[in-house]
């Protein structure tokens, strides 16, 4: 075959497989992410939340939540990942990363979604940040006013655990908060 014609043969077909691919469309929307948890339950992952790299290597996926398209705009942090740990050990952990919430601010519910228990915690107030390495690893604490969490320990009928939070300022995260909630009843 001539060098010519087998080049315009294969932009030619390069030119039909570009074209065969449906843009996002009322009709045809864009496939929502999810995340798989233990490779058993998928998840999907609200419109809202932006993708992001995690902080940590212990985190599996990490987003983030802007109050607007600005790029200095207020932004929550939502992180996903498996862990273990007794699950009142780790509400109180949380806790203790706040300080100075009204009593009313801070709750707690247990509740089943399908087969799974759930742990919703919701706490405010100022926000002991650690800087550099994660809850565990030490560094430097920065206290962040005004702030609030969203947190959620699913618990599997095999008593594995996985861990969704959503940290930022409160008016943001309390605004966002039935993101977590409609995720986590994805369980169903």
């Amino acid at each position: 075959m001539n060098f010519h014609l087998h080049r315009a043969l294969l932009l030619i077909a390069g030119l039909c497989v570009a074209c065969s691919a449906a843009p996002a469309s009322a009709e045809n929307p864009p496939a929502k992410e999810t995340v798989s948890i233990f490779g058993e339950k998928e998840l999907s992952v609200p419109a809202s939340w932006k993708r992001t790299r995690p902080q940590s290597s212990i985190i599996e996926h990490e987003f983030v939540i802007k109050a607007d398209d600005a790029a200095e705009a207020p932004s929550a942090r939502i992180t996903l990942m498996a862990a273990g740990g007794d699950v009142k050990a780790n509400i109180d952990r949380w806790k203790a990363q706040f300080t100075g919430g009204a009593a009313a601010a801070q709750k707690l519910e247990e509740k089943k979604v399908g087969e799974w228990t759930v742990h919703m915690v919701d706490l405010s107030g100022s926000f002991k940040e650690t800087m550099g390495g994660g809850p565990f690893a030490g560094g430097k604490v920065v206290e962040r006013q005004n702030y609030a969490m969203v947190g959620s320990i699913l618990v599997d009928p095999k008593g594995r655990k996985y861990f969704i939070k959503m940290t930022g300022p409160a008016n943001l995260v309390q605004a966002n908060r039935e993101s977590v909630v409609d995720m986590v009843d994805g369980l169903k």
